[in-house]
Order: structure tokens, then C-alpha cells, then sequence
């Protein structure tokens, strides 16, 4: 089956078109039904644009090859502003897709796990909608300044979900998270017009920048790279740009941190690898030290900060500082590691399990802030000291714990292993027995997971927890989903590996 149709604009744009009809309805419940109505459809065009990726043989996708031989798929490129070569242009390739897809998943779970959610029902849903737009916008964005509005204009709807619908300190929350990640967007901007005014002729267009890396190699390429990795490593979060995370995550309500971290800090991950890898690559050869050094600083960091941490979401949130470390590792892994002799195939998987890594940590923050946010609700604290024995109470929360815990620190079998493998095996690949310094995380990682779990569900059941109440139907089926998929694509991580390995193959190939 041909997709002839506009499925990338109806994948960026329907979400805000839901966003304006839930705005409108009156009705809270009806709100609900019409947000969760609009995110499915968006996530089953999301689904036909990855099977046509996966399987060829069942729909097939129109096509643009570029000089360097890069490939993107249903592309779309309309003048805009063309006084000064600015397009509307959309495109996927094999990075874009896959993070396009985990946006649209999560966003009905999101919209699910806040069924309950009483305070402006409508502005509330309507945001999250809005949100996935500017996040798959800026993901299937190929014109540099079309992707900058995106990239800005999605950090106001999640401002106004931690400022509105967030705990006692949202408005500290809320303007710390806004103040970091625009401040960052300067070095960004500032980027983006050297890429404008150094390509001849002068365009936005990033098929072209990727094509010709207009960028001359030396000073000014390794300056860009710095501020790109600013701007980028603020987002990602990483050390040392991180401290805006712990307090927007912990005043945030629970759909808005699944969003944060399930798929907001992934723009960091995918700047990197298309502004970095992609329009520098000499820089990035030349500046490789750098990447793996902050991202081995945020893995050893975020994983010995999370032993002292009692507040669960707290955990939750240095622990995304740290799996986050795996995605600049295993790029830096891939760039270095593919200009050693004999080190092709492994810089391969590190840069590949990078990418894998971004779609792992999402399912998995997913659960681990749906199940921290619950507890939180049901027992009015997230406080680990104040827990206890809670399994006897409330089973069903207590095995999600269990799994997305088990997921989180690595346990073979489910999605986080096989990224975090694949990063392992990139970096000693690259860089030999530098590997045991990141593999320290996984003793870190156990302990501070383990322990999280010893005191908070099992033990002797505080008398407080007497009358706990367990999971919702409406916090059991988003949960339910995001389980299943750490089992699908850890038994079977083929199904997204061999296409990112592929891509990754060309893309390292051609630096």
C-alpha cells in the first residue's frame, strides 16, 4: 500500500487540532474522551509510518535521496518564506521515526494515567496535545528555522502544566525548568544562523547542511559543538546542565513528568546525534573526548545521587540524569570507535544502543513516574522512610514497581538491558577497559533500586497503610501497556536494532 497521503503533517498537526476541540467542549468528561480520541488516531498514523520502515512489503513510502545519499521518507516541502530560503519541510529517516512513534505512545498514556485530574479538565488535556505536536514537529522538522519554532514553542505548554496542575512550589518548578531550557536555546539559535550564513547558497534546509557540512573543520566547528552540546546537553539533561530536572519532575503531576522524561528529554538525545554527529562530523571526531566524559560524569553522578535520595519521584528523576549518560557515551563510543581499525561493527551497536537507549529510557521513566505518582497519590507521600509493607495492601502497584524497577536498573530479558548492553559493548569496543568505569552504574543502579524496594513494599506494613487503597482500572492499562512493551522489545529488540544498526552503519560511514 502506497502512502500517498500527508501522513507526517496529519501526525504533527492533528494533535493540535484535537488540542482546540478539547479546549472548546465544555463537558470534563467529554474533554477526555476527545483528547484520548485524537491521540490514538495520531498514534495509529505513527504506527503505519513505522511499519513502513519495518515492513516494506506492506506499505511503502515515498522517498527523497539526497547528495550525500541520505534518505528520508514522505517528504513534504512547500516555500514558506522563500525571500530567504525558508521551507515547510517534513521528513522521516530511521532516527526520527522511532522517536515519533514513543511520542505518540505516550501521549495516550499520559492522557490515561491522569483519567482523574478535576482542576480545568479541558486547558489540562488540551496541553498535552498541543505538546505532542511540537514535539513531533520539531522530531520530522528538515528546515533549520521551522524546527526552532517547534523547539521554542514546546516549552510552553509544559510550563503551564507544572505552573497550573503541579505541587505546593510549581511556580519555582515551573520557571526554573522555562529559564534553563530557553537559556540554552541561545547557543542553538546562534548555531543555526552560522549553518545559514556559512552554506552557499545560504539556506535552512538540513537535508543540504547534512549533505554538504558547510561548517569549515577547526575552531569554529569545535565552538559549535560546545554550544551545541549546551544547548542540547540542558535538554538532555546532562551534568552539569541538569538541576532544573529533580524540581520540575517532583512538582509536576504525574502525566506531565511521564511526558518529561518519557519523550522531552529525548530532543536533547536527538539534537546531538542530527546537529552534532550529522552537520559537524569532524567536529564530532575531533571533540568525541568531550561527549563521553560528561556522559560518563551524568551515569556515575545521577546513579550514587540516587542512593541518597527518599523521595521516590525525586529517584526517579537523577535516575534519568544517568541513563541519560548512556546516550552521550554511546554516541561518543560510535563516532570514535568507527575511525579505529577493527572497531567498525562495535561503534556500530554503541551508537545504535544510544539511540535504542532514548527509546528504552522512555517506556521505562513512563512507568516509574506513573507508579511514583500513584503512590503518591493514593498515600499522600512519595517519601521512602514513610513506606513499608504496602505489597500486603496493594499488590497490583507493588509488581509494577517490581517490573519497572527490574527494567530500569537492567535485568536481562526486558528493554533496558539490551540498550544499555549495546552501549557497553560500543564503548569497549572504542575505548577497551574504560568500559568498567560505566558498568560501576550497574552495582549503583541494583542498590539504589533494590533498596527503594526493601523499604517501600515489602517488610512489615506501616499501621499508617492500614486502608491503602490499590491501582485504578484507568492506572492499570496505561501501566499494563508500557510492560508489555519492555517485554516485547526486550525479547525481541531485532525489531528496532536492525533498523537502527543500518542507519547508524551509513550515517557513521560517511563522517
Amino acid at each position: 500500500m502506497l502512502i500517498d497521503f500527508p501522513i507526517l503533517t496529519l501526525i504533527v498537526f492533528l494533535p493540535a487540532l484535537g488540542a482546540l476541540v478539547t479546549y472548546a467542549v465544555r463537558s470534563d468528561r467529554a474533554a477526555r474522551g476527545v483528547a484520548l480520541a485524537f491521540s490514538l488516531v495520531t498514534l495509529a498514523l505513527a504506527t503505519i509510518l513505522l511499519f513502513g520502515f519495518l515492513r516494506t512489503d506492506w506499505f511503502s513510502l515515498p522517498s527523497l535521496t539526497t547528495a550525500g545519499s541520505h534518505v528520508y521518507y514522505a517528504p513534504e516541502k512547500y516555500d514558506w518564506v522563500p525571500t530567504v530560503n525558508v521551507h515547510y519541510f517534513l521528513g522521516a529517516d530511521e532516527l526520527s521515526v522511532i522517536l515519533v512513534f514513543l511520542n505518540a505512545l505516550l501521549a495516550p498514556l499520559a492522557l490515561a494515567i491522569s483519567w482523574d485530574e478535576h482542576h480545568r479538565v479541558p486547558a489540562f488535556f488540551a496541553m498535552f496535545l498541543f505538546m505532542e505536536t511540537t514535539v513531533s514537529g520539531v522530531f520530522l522538522s528538515l528546515d533549520l528555522f521551522q524546527f526552532l519554532i517547534f523547539w521554542e514553542v514546546g516549552l510552553v505548554p509544559m510550563y503551564f502544566v507544572i505552573a497550573v496542575w503541579g505541587g505546593p512550589r510549581r511556580k519555582y518548578a515551573a520557571i526554573k525548568f522555562f529559564l534553563y531550557t530557553f537559556l540554552a536555546s541561545v547557543p542553538l539559535l546562534l548555531s543555526v544562523f552560522a549553518f545559514y550564513f556559512y552554506s552557499s547558497p545560504h539556506t535552512f534546509d538540513m537535508t543540504q547542511i547534512i549533505a554538504t557540512t558547510p561548517i569549515p573543520p577547526g575552531v569554529i566547528g569545535d565552538l559549535m559543538f560546545v554550544a551545541l552540546l549546551i544547548a542540547f546537553g540542558t535538554k538532555l539533561p546532562t551534568f552539569p546542565l541538569h538541576t532544573w530536572l529533580p524540581d520540575a519532575h517532583v512538582e509536576a503531576p504525574t502525566g506531565g513528568s511521564v511526558i518529561l522524561a518519557g519523550i522531552l528529554l529525548k530532543l536533547g538525545g536527538y539534537g546531538l546525534i542530527r546537529f552534532n554527529v550529522q552537520m559537524i562530523p569532524q567536529a564530532a571526531i575531533d571533540m568525541y573526548w568531550l561527549l563521553a566524559a560528561v556522559g560518563i560524569v551524568s551515569i556515575l553522578y545521577g546513579a550514587i545521587v540516587c542512593l541518597a535520595q527518599d523521595d521516590l519521584k525525586r529517584m526517579v528523576a537523577f535516575s534519568s540524569v544517568s541513563h541519560m549518560g548512556f546516550v552521550t557515551l554511546g554516541i561518543a563510543a560510535g563516532v570514535y570507535g568507527y575511525t579505529q581499525i577493527g572497531a567498525g561493527r562495535g561503534a556500530v551497536l554503541g551508537f545504535s544502543g544510544a539511540i535504542f537507549q532514548m527509546f528504552a529510557h522512555g517506556l521505562v521513566a513512563a512507568a516509574l513516574f506513573m507508579v511514583a505518582g500513584s503512590l503518591g497519590h493514593k498515600l499522600g507521600t512519595r517519601n521512602i522512610s514513610e513506606l513499608g509493607g504496602i505489597a500486603k495492601k496493594a499488590p497490583r502497584m507493588a509488581t509494577f514497581i517490581m517490573i519497572s524497577f527490574m527494567a530500569s536498573l537492567g535485568l536481562p530479558g526486558l528493554v533496558g538491558f539490551v540498550a544499555e548492553f549495546s552501549v557497553f559493548l560500543g564503548v569497549y569496543a572504542a575505548f577497551g577497559l574504560l568500559v568498567f568505569v560505566p558498568i560501576l552504574t550497574v552495582v549503583f543502579t541494583a542498590a539504589y533500586y533494590i533498596w527503594a524496594m526493601q523499604r517501600a513494599i515489602f517488610g512489615p506494613l506501616n499501621p499508617k497503610w492500614e486502608n491503602a487503597t490499590d491501582l485504578h482500572r484507568f492506572e492499570i492499562e496505561p501501566l499494563a501497556v508500557l510492560v508489555a512493551s519492555f517485554a516485547l522489545f526486550g525479547i525481541v529488540p531485532v525489531i528496532l536494532l536492525d533498523l537502527l544498526s543500518n542507519w547508524a552503519n551509513r550515517i557513521l560511514g560517511g563522517l
